[in-house]
């Protein structure tokens, strides 16, 4: 089973694959026993990520407020000029774009995909004394992430008595088809992952009169 999630502006694949890593000690364990540790295992993620959501102060997330912390420096390099109501140019030196704050787009696309504001966005916001974080869907606000993880996982009660039709249905294993040669442990990568475990390092460069790196023959200090 193959899954794909976007979740800020990051695509992965095969996310079942990554479970499958994370539980690799216990996919051998019997199928009631997988199940308690497949909840233990979300209880244990679930209560981690709802502490570290409610000590965030921010009004968005940690994450996207280091991104756009990282974006104001170039957005005031930029020039920008009122075109209408809506929409405004911003210019640098090598580019031209059309901002819409109302619509919250930009020509360049990129407010319109991360649905955050782009440089030329901030930019256009910082010239009308418009507050950067309007400009942001709610997904990305702090009580959005802390709402995501609201709901408890709870242990099972073992008092809690069975139904009478669920205790006497039997329940037959599955009939599986062994597949030829030995079970795979690692999980499947993405191509991404392999383009970078291919990935050659770079060679530094030496100078031809005292192999050292650093500088070249021109620079040396011996020569």
């Amino acid at each position: 089973m193959q899954i794909c999630k976007i979740s800020y502006n990051l695509t992965t694949t095969n996310i079942a694959e990554s479970i499958n890593k994370v539980l690799s000690d216990e996919r051998s364990l019997p199928v009631v026993r997988l199940i308690e540790a497949i909840r233990q295992m979300m209880m244990r993620w679930f209560s981690s990520r709802k502490i570290d959501a409610n000590s965030m102060k921010t009004t968005l997330t940690r994450g996207v407020e280091k991104l756009l912390e990282g974006r104001v420096p170039y957005a005031k390099t930029l020039c920008v000029q009122q075109i209408d109501i809506h929409q405004y140019q911003v210019s640098s030196v090598s580019s031209t774009h059309i901002v819409n704050l109302t619509e919250r787009s930009c020509s360049c696309r990129r407010f319109d995909l991360e649905k955050l504001p782009c440089v030329h966005a901030i930019a256009a916001a910082e010239a009308t004394k418009l507050s950067t974080i309007s400009l942001c869907l709610p997904y990305y606000l702090t009580n959005y992430l802390y709402n995501a993880y609201s709901v408890a996982v709870m242990p099972r009660y073992a008092d809690t008595p069975v139904p009478d039709n669920v205790a006497g249905k039997i329940c037959l294993p599955p009939e599986v088809r062994q597949p030829p040669g030995r079970p795979k442990n690692s999980r499947m990568k993405s191509w991404f992952e392999k383009g970078e475990n291919k990935k050659r390092p770079r060679k530094e460069h030496k100078c031809s009169i005292c192999n050292q790196v650093g500088h070249n023959c021109k620079t040396c200090p011996v020569g």
